[in-house]
């Protein structure tokens, strides 16, 4: 286990935002993460998870205490089976099932982080989400035990599930057998089409709100009026209105006024109350 102490963690998000961890854990095995849970308690304070750090959002003035899955990244493919450690590279997983012949995998093209953070959130978009192919999943409990979750116990939902307040080991995935070049041809054009319609190089979290039942969020905020608009280093993307760049020197405090002025707006203009995607530490 390593332990450091005020560890900078703008560097570990994608948005190149945020203060610092004062405590922050790298374990090298999953029976490491308990012990660095009991520490925390014993000092009376919450221990956050970071992944790829590429939904996530912290705060100026940073957090107290996180533990990096940085270490847990192995990954295995066995015919249409699969099995990944949370702190794998999820475009790296999602390359070598496809690489396997996993039909499903195709669906998965193109979205950045861990595997941990894609389960957490279950990750996906038009043509299917990671939940769909999970079996069973290992986490950590609140209150230390390391169990097994089957597939039904998840609550896998639309970018959410009931693993947001475990900690997550790894999980044992179930495709379809296919034809790896489909796959790959499929997944060269949803990715084609996520880099046409997304700025994907430039610093941001992806889709910062959750799409509502009225129409998808990118439309919504379009419509009224948003793209190109900035509070300090932060603005909306004249490509992709949900996705809020980091244009340089943008502070969290930035971000937080942005959201919360496009919040506002789709309130009172449109009656809708926009949720976020991304996490906010």
């Amino acid at each position: 286990m390593i332990l450091r102490r005020d560890e900078p963690l703008a560097p570990r998000t994608s948005y190149r935002i945020g203060g610092n961890a004062e405590y922050f854990f790298i374990p090298a095995r999953a029976d490491e993460i308990p012990p660095a849970m009991s520490y925390c308690r014993a000092k009376g304070v919450d221990l956050r998870v970071l992944g790829g750090g590429t939904n996530l959002l912290v705060r100026d003035e940073g957090c107290r205490a996180v533990v990096s899955l940085e270490r847990l990244k192995h990954t295995d493919c066995y015919g249409p089976f699969a099995k990944a450690e949370a702190g794998a590279s999820f475009p790296a997983f999602v390359k070598k099932l496809a690489d396997n012949g996993c039909r499903g995998a195709e669906a998965l093209a193109g979205i950045p982080g861990t595997v941990g953070g894609a389960l957490v959130m279950n990750a996906g978009g038009h043509h299917g989400e990671i939940g769909d192919f999970v079996k069973r999943v290992r986490v950590v409990e609140p209150d230390g035990r390391m169990v097994t979750l089957e597939h039904d116990a998840c609550g896998f939902r639309y970018r959410d599930s009931d693993l947001k307040d475990r900690i997550i080991l790894g999980a044992d995935f179930e495709f379809e057998e296919g034809d790896r070049d489909e796959i790959r041809a499929k997944m060269r054009e949803i990715f084609a089409k996520k880099k046409a319609s997304q700025p994907l190089h430039g610093r941001s979290a992806g889709c910062v709100f959750r799409n509502p039942e009225k129409a998808p969020a990118g439309r919504l905020i379009d419509e009224l009026g948003f793209k190109g608009t900035r509070v300090g280093g932060a603005a909306v993307s004249p490509v992709h209105a949900n996705f809020l760049m980091n244009e340089g020197g943008a502070s969290a405090k930035d971000m937080l006024e942005l959201i919360q002025w496009i919040r506002n707006t789709a309130q009172e203009r449109a009656g809708v109350d926009l949720q976020l995607e991304i996490k906010v530490w």
